[in-house]
């Protein structure tokens, strides 16, 4: 594997409070294909009620307590989407008839299933009760995917124990052979916190990975740790699971990021799913640079886009705000730099020369980590191509 391009020098240091925005005026609920809605407009709902139902059986709950005031159009991260709208009251009313556990060591094999199925557990899209027992390694990735951002970090800082026990319990109930946790080894103040707990758990292994991007994309990172084979489950995962397990539902916040060499504060958010990312921002934080650059998900990974408008759901991870860019591709010059970058050593100036029609392998490889596009002097859009 190639040296990555984006190393500890790069990074911008984060706020290291955690802010909190769990009032929204309004949330949003997408309606994504095969979603049948389960509410009606003007009707009263509780928090964590089931908004709507897919086909398949997976539910959307809703965040907040309040009334349904209709249907909306709304941008995210993966597209435009009619959404639910639920003004919310601000009480956080909420009915369940789950009794908490005490501990979740409790749980055999078939009720953890039934209880993630239950709560429709997922991240981004993928159904979570599905991916356990498919083969004998288990990943667990607490390296953040783009180099800026910092939800991980707090997610490990504040749940050191809930994480380490979820891990053992999976570990145990599907009688994985190899469980490896890796985290960033440059937060010494969460290495210290894990390895003052992993003496009770054995068979948790503790991997310390270096702090180059694009180390945190789970293809990527199995590579460095000699797992190809394995389950990866995020470490946002292993959060939820917990949260389902000892109370019945699914998590309804979202740490998010917003960072860049163009504001005046670099912080994490925990903020309610179904906000909207420029009532999170209003006031809170002032340009550097009159004119900026806003990339939604980051900027290795994320595009670039006009407004602020998009709501935060499982697919959101937060903003990089840097001034504005010269984004007019010019001729390439042949200099060779998004080959000798590319972690996979592939060629994206031989794809984009051959329209994307190249040998399989290249899709296969391709890890769309975007330091092809960071590194080009052109401004080509290499990772077009490479898409």
């Amino acid at each position: 594997m190639k040296e990555a391009v984006l190393t500890k020098a790069n990074y911008l240091p984060l706020d290291s409070v955690l802010k909190t925005y769990f009032n929204p005026k309004y949330v949003f609920l997408p309606i994504r294909k095969n979603m049948n809605l389960l509410v009606s407009d003007n009707q009263y709902i509780y928090k964590n009620s089931e908004v709507m139902v897919s086909n398949s059986g997976e539910k959307i709950f809703s965040p907040v307590s309040g009334i349904v005031l209709g249907v909306r159009d709304m941008l995210y991260v993966d597209g435009s989407y009619p959404s639910v709208v639920i003004e919310n009251d601000f009480k956080d009313e909420s009915l369940s008839l789950f009794r908490a556990k005490k501990r979740i060591s409790s749980y055999d094999k078939d009720a953890f299933l039934k209880t993630l199925k239950a709560a429709s557990l997922s991240y981004k899209g993928n159904i979570t009760y599905t991916k356990f027992a498919k083969n004998d390694k288990l990943l667990i990735n607490g390296v953040e995917r783009e180099p800026y951002f910092g939800a991980k970090y707090f997610l490990l800082r504040d749940n050191v124990s809930d994480i380490l026990e979820t891990i053992d319990l999976i570990g145990e109930l599907f009688k994985y052979k190899k469980v490896v946790l890796a985290i960033k080894n440059i937060d010494n103040d969460i290495i210290t916190a894990f390895m003052n707990e992993l003496g009770t758990y054995p068979n948790i292994e503790l991997r310390l990975i270096a702090n180059e991007y694009p180390n945190g994309i789970d293809d990527y990172l199995k590579e460095i740790v000699g797992m190809k084979d394995a389950t990866v489950l995020d470490i946002r995962e292993i959060v939820d699971i917990y949260t389902v397990l000892k109370s019945g539902v699914n998590s309804q916040n979202k740490i998010i990021t917003i960072t860049g060499d163009a504001i005046n504060k670099q912080v994490c958010f925990d903020v309610r799913k179904g906000t909207i990312l420029s009532e999170v921002f209003a006031g809170k934080f002032n340009f550097t640079e009159k004119s900026v650059d806003v990339y939604l998900n980051g900027l290795m990974m994320g595009k670039c886009i006009d407004t602020l408008q998009y709501v935060i759901d499982d697919n959101f991870e937060g903003v990089f705000i840097t001034k504005k860019r010269e984004h007019t591709e010019k001729e390439c010059i042949n200099c060779g730099m998004c080959h000798k970058s590319c972690p996979k050593n592939l060629n994206p100036k031989y794809v984009r020369d051959h329209q994307g029609k190249v040998k399989p392998e290249y899709k296969e490889s391709c890890l769309h980590c975007g330091l092809c596009d960071y590194v080009c002097p052109s401004n080509r859009k290499l990772s077009e191509y490479m898409r």
